[in-house]
């Protein structure tokens, strides 16, 4: 759902300016946070550049990939392509860590995956193999893989420091670095012109989507590791897809009805 949320203030606002806004809010959130638990401790440099590194390669450049390639392709082809990133975090963590996989969690993997796929062509969402849209979804594949990093090598510092402490570094860092980016940007826009969903927009994600999911993952990685973590993810398209059909009486087709299940099997099995 974040997806369809961003896309309404991207066309508002543009892609560097938006996530500067929401990044910005989820600092400040991340902070304020930080403070309240007094669960800060002083980093040396070495921590701080690893830090920083992780912030550039993995959640800043996750972050532009996700909205510059949202931008550029269909609502289907972007939930396709974040349907890769349990399997990057996977491929990421054989090649590097030398991680092996058992064959309960590789069948999971499998299973969860199909689900998706299944809940994804059953929901009537546009897939485009135009070349154009294509670009946008490849894009999007990269932020996935930058995403896979960022979880990962997340928990090598979470041994050492908080996970709030970690975002909180992760969305300031990451929201400087947009505002840079954003400069020639801003200077086109308008904000007393932006509608009400543009802000809703800004201000959803910068809350739920960065700021709460954010502690919530990096806190999860390092209680149950980063494959298993990003095997959660695919409980996303399910809550979305259920939250549809309380709230707002959506139907619920056969396919999404299997997908569901399939995901629930597969991380069921996955814990085995």
């Amino acid at each position: 759902s974040n997806n369809s949320v961003m896309k309404i203030g991207i066309s508002e606002i543009g892609t560097f300016t938006y996530n500067a806004l929401r990044l910005s809010i989820a600092s400040i959130l991340c902070w304020l946070w930080l403070c309240k638990t007094h669960t800060y401790k002083k980093m040396p440099w070495h921590d701080l550049k690893a830090l920083i590194l992780l912030s550039l390669c993995g959640f800043c450049l996750t972050q532009i990939c996700l909205t510059y390639g949202l931008s550029k392709t269909t609502a289907g082809n972007a939930s396709l392509a974040s349907a890769i990133m349990p399997l990057a975090v996977v491929l990421l963590n054989r090649i590097f860590k030398k991680i092996p996989l058992s064959k309960m969690m590789t069948i999971g993997i499998i299973l969860s995956f199909s689900g998706v796929l299944s809940i994804i062509f059953s929901s009537n969402k546009e897939i485009s193999f135009s070349n154009y849209h294509l670009i946008g979804t490849l894009i999007v594949v990269l932020g996935q893989f930058s995403n896979a990093y960022y979880t990962i090598y997340a928990k090598d510092l979470l041994n050492k420091y908080s996970s709030c402490q970690i975002v909180s570094y992760l969305m300031s860092i990451s929201a400087v670095v947009f505002f840079i980016l954003a400069i020639p940007e801003m200077q086109t826009i308008d904000f007393s012109s932006l509608s009400n969903s543009a802000w809703i927009s800004v201000f959803y994600s910068g809350i739920f989507a960065l700021w709460l999911c954010n502690i919530i993952w990096v806190y999860a990685v390092g209680q149950i590791g980063s494959t298993r973590t990003a095997l959660y993810q695919y409980l996303l398209p399910v809550c979305s897809l259920w939250f549809a059909y309380i709230l707002l009486n959506e139907t619920l087709v056969i396919g999404q009805i299997v997908g569901t299940i399939l995901i629930l099997i597969g991380l069921i099995i996955s814990r085995k």
